[in-house]
């Protein structure tokens, strides 16, 4: 295994700066759609120049964000009543890990990792629920598309 490139800490303290603040949003949601406003900013920020070129991580913090969004699309896995409630849950799981994340490479290797790690897990973000493609099926057999 190859180690990851280095993180600049001054590039890091940058996309910090931009990324704290809509963490502490997230944390005050007290609903999924407004903390999925402040998730939009997060992953936006992430895709804005200098940060996706120059900082390998930008890109993976995007697709921690994406994937946690995708539990309210029902993708892969359609949890029904409960997606609001565990897209939240995990929306303000990722930001305070993030807050607390140590601002040195190593922290921030440990945070992609671990949610790496975490969404793998054929447990995460909750045992249960449908699987998309079951879903679709379930659709057509009753008319849907």
């Amino acid at each position: 295994m190859t180690d990851p490139p280095h993180v600049g800490l001054d590039l890091l303290a940058e996309l910090a700066a931009g990324l704290d603040p809509l963490m502490r949003g997230i944390l005050a949601s007290d609903d999924v759609r407004q903390a999925g406003d402040f998730v939009y900013d997060v992953t936006h920020h992430c895709l804005e120049s200098p940060h996706l070129e120059d900082l390998w991580p930008a890109g993976s913090i995007y697709c921690i964000w994406m994937d946690i969004d995708d539990i309210l699309d029902g993708w892969p896995v359609d949890y029904g009543t409960d997606s609001e409630t565990l897209a939240l849950r995990e929306f303000k799981r990722a930001a305070q890990e993030w807050l607390d994340m140590p601002r040195a490479q190593a922290g921030l290797q440990d945070y992609v990792h671990r949610w790496r790690m975490r969404m793998a897990a054929d447990t995460w973000p909750a045992p249960g629920g449908v699987p998309l493609a079951a879903t679709r099926a379930r659709g057509r057999r009753m008319g849907g598309s």
